[in-house]
């Protein structure tokens, strides 16, 4: 997929801007505080329909001196998406506690923008997930097992629901709310449809993690030394994942087993959730672990090591999607420069130089874009919510 043009409307610290961007590599320079996240962030809401970074409903909107405005507007030309040579107009529409995006005039919901414009994010959030807990991890195999099938996305939204409905019936069951016997009715009923989602949801994150294993065993090698061979620093690493279900290794469990285990777990649990008026058992529960030579990399490894880790997983997610469509996602890397050594930053830019992927990245300077070559790049300077482009 690719950008050709960007627009905002009264968004963040932009007034009105439009810029047409370049196929191949876009770089943002300009010192901190003056909105080159920003312009990531707006193609961020354009394919997820949500922000990367924390956020509440008015921050969207730009500020003048008697508040914000009413609304924000960021909209964009697009060729790509789930047809390759397709022309799409996407927007998003940005209210106080309201967002609205659009695919070609029509109305559409966040799950079917992760499914049709696939976007992969580097930022210094994203190279901490190994230390956050589970939930950012869950986030990153979710957009995986969207590029191995672009029909998990409705799994991933039916099971949304049916984890909201469920916790809204246990909710009411134990704040005393209604009827007893019709809410233990609905929620038996409501139940067994969860636990077939959860189940579903559960085995396509795992097939993704098997599947995904090779590029990222690559990827992490790539990382290390530049070539797609053992260097003697990786050669000691052995790298792989593993899907955690109630404390239990699931990778290779077959789909009645998961359930199973899942079923077993709710038997387990059921007074308990009762009580909490929440759901205790399911895919939003479980999380996923790196390991390196056996080990959970969230106390084995050294920093360094951590995000050399995620920065594979990252690049093993592109990798893959490449694999399974033949297409890139657009790339955004906002300041991850900073974030790694010199060595790896070399490795990094080679890697993004061998692929035809569009990648917008925002940095503080501008000693690195020369890795691209001549008309194979733009470089905006961004200062204070206004975009020029450097000759």
């Amino acid at each position: 997929m690719i950008f050709r043009t960007l627009q905002l409307n009264e968004f963040r610290n932009f007034d009105r801007l439009q810029l047409k961007l370049l196929p191949r590599v876009n770089f943002f320079v300009g010192e901190n505080g003056q909105g080159k996240t920003n312009l990531l962030e707006a193609v961020y809401l354009l394919c997820r329909g949500k922000s990367f970074r924390p956020t509440n409903p008015e921050s969207f909107l730009r500020r003048t001196e008697e508040g914000p405005v009413e609304a924000a507007k960021v909209l964009a030309d697009a060729v790509g998406g789930e047809a390759l040579n397709l022309d799409h107009k996407i927007e998003i529409k940005l209210e106080p506690g309201l967002r609205t995006s659009f695919v070609d005039g029509k109305r559409v919901v966040s799950g079917t923008l992760m499914s049709r414009f696939p976007i992969v994010l580097f930022s210094p959030e994203s190279l901490s997930v190994i230390k956050d807990g589970p939930d950012e991890r869950r986030s990153l195999i979710d957009e995986v097992i969207l590029s191995h099938d672009q029909k998990n996305g409705r799994v991933i939204r039916e099971f949304t629901r049916a984890l909201r409905a469920r916790n809204r019936l246990l909710w009411q069951l134990a704040e005393g709310l209604g009827s007893r016997s019709n809410l233990v009715d609905s929620l038996e009923s409501l139940s067994k449809i969860f636990l077939l989602l959860g189940t579903h949801l559960a085995t396509a994150r795992i097939a993704s993690l098997r599947d995904l294993m090779p590029d990222l065993q690559e990827a992490m090698r790539f990382i290390f030394s530049g070539e797609p061979e053992n260097s003697s620093e990786t050669s000691k690493l052995q790298i792989s994942v593993d899907y955690v279900i109630s404390g239990d290794s699931a990778m290779q469990w077959s789909e009645s087993q998961i359930y199973d285990a899942l079923h077993k777990r709710h038997s387990e649990l059921a007074a308990q959730e009762l009580s909490a008026g929440l759901s205790l058992v399911g895919p939003h529960k479980h999380d996923i672990k790196l390991l390196v030579s056996g080990n959970d990399s969230r106390f084995y490894c050294s920093q360094g090591q951590q995000r050399a880790l995620i920065l594979a997983l990252k690049i093993a997610q592109i990798v893959y999607h490449h694999r399974v469509h033949r297409t890139y996602p657009v790339l955004l890397l906002d300041d991850v420069m900073s974030e790694l050594d010199a060595k790896k930053r070399v490795n990094l830019m080679r890697f993004l130089d061998g692929i035809s992927a569009q990648i917008l990245i925002t940095a503080t300077d501008l000693t690195w874009p020369d890795q691209f070559g001549v008309g194979r790049s733009s470089v905006f300077e961004v200062v204070s919510g206004t975009v020029n482009r450097v000759t």
